[in-house]
């Protein structure tokens, strides 16, 4: 691994360790990913997001979709450290349902 990925990968880790609280949304890239490989059809940040971009320092729960708000409502029920996104596989409703 060269010396630029050593870099990022311990800023992400850091980032991911400042701050972070169980109410705290911590959506990533990755997640998009394993909702894709849990067989959800998300194509990007605005599956769950009504941001296309959304920051993790100025996250607010208002700007969720119903798929995101069922997210961090199952994040909740379940005492989890950060979404799982193949529990999209359980979303039943809202307006955005496709």
């Amino acid at each position: 691994m060269n010396t630029s990925r050593w870099i990022a990968a311990g800023s992400l880790a850091v980032a991911s360790l400042i701050g972070v609280g169980v109410d705290t949304a911590i959506a990533t890239p990755k997640m998009l990913s394993d909702a894709k490989k849990a067989g959800i059809a998300a194509n990007n940040c605005q599956y769950c997001h009504t941001e296309a971009m959304p920051k993790k320092d100025t996250f607010k729960p208002e700007a969720l979709n119903d798929r995101g708000k069922f997210m961090m409502d199952d994040m909740q029920k379940r005492n989890l450290k950060e979404p799982d996104p193949a529990a999209l596989k359980n979303f039943t409703g809202g307006a955005d349902k496709k």
